[in-house]
Order: structure tokens, then sequence, then C-alpha cells
């Protein structure tokens, strides 16, 4: 893969991804938060979902640094020396996916109960997005940006 080719893959990743996940998150953490105080006694609460949201922001903002500090940049060179830090981004995927994994089963695979109020209808509609969106962003960087440098 050539520096263009990567640098225009990379813009893509940065403004429909990492602008996105940036984004979406508080309003994520806030609706949760809202649920969370609204139905205390609730069987199916995500109890703990707003604690698991910040966490993945908290995660996911290091890991976007990481990559628009210092992996993108040596990519849209060219350099193919990165092997290292790119194995290091794939591990944090996989750290990414087991929390997409715990999100899924605090939200009941993003559905809410029968009855929910909008609140709670809205952040299982968002955190399926958020799910959806970030499994492709993985996707993207390990299957198609990481294999153009041979990694």
């Amino acid at each position: 893969m050539t520096g263009e080719e990567a640098g225009r893959l990379i813009d893509h990743i940065l403004t429909r991804y990492h602008a996105v996940h940036r984004a979406e998150m508080p309003d994520l953490i806030q609706l949760a938060t809202a649920v969370e105080a609204a139905h205390p006694s609730h069987p199916q609460l995500p109890r703990g979902l707003t604690d698991l949201l910040r966490r993945m922001a908290w995660e996911m903002e290091a890991h976007m640094r990481k990559e628009e500090d210092g992996l993108f940049p040596e990519l849209r060179a060219g350099e193919d020396r990165m092997a290292m830090a790119m194995t290091l981004m794939r591990d944090e995927h996989d750290d990414h996916a087991a929390r997409l994994e715990q999100l899924a089963a605090l939200t009941h695979q993003h559905r809410p109960p029968p009855g929910a109020c909008a609140t709670w209808q809205a952040l299982c509609a968002g955190t399926a997005k958020f799910a959806e969106d970030l499994r492709e962003h993985i996707r993207l960087e390990n299957e198609v940006l990481f294999p153009g440098f041979g990694a």
C-alpha cells in the first residue's frame, strides 16, 4: 500500500470512526447514567453500564491518540517498519472487542426491555450503532490498513 493510499484510508478512519466515536461516547455515557438513575430496581437494568462506557471511552481515546500521533503519520509516509506498533494496536483491538462483548451482555444484545422509556430505547439504539461502528473500524484497520504494510 502506498503512502497516498494509506492516507486516504486513514483520513476515512479519522473522520468516519475516530471523530464519530468521540462525538457519540459522551452522549451514550449520559444516557446510561440517566437510565441507571431512573430505574434502579428494574430487573433488566444494565448495572455498571455507565462505568463500562467510561472505561471504553478512556481506553479508546488513548488508543486513537497512539494511532493519530504515532502510527498513522508513519504509515502516511509509507513507512513499513511499524510492524510492532501494528501488532500492539491489534492487541488493543482485541481488548476493545472483549469490551464490546461485555457491552452486548449488559444491554441484552442492545435490546431494551418491553415498555422501556425513550431514554432506555435511545441508549440501546446508540450502543448498537456504536458496537457496529467499532467492529467495522477495527476490521478496516486489521484487515485492510495493516496488511497493506505487511502486518
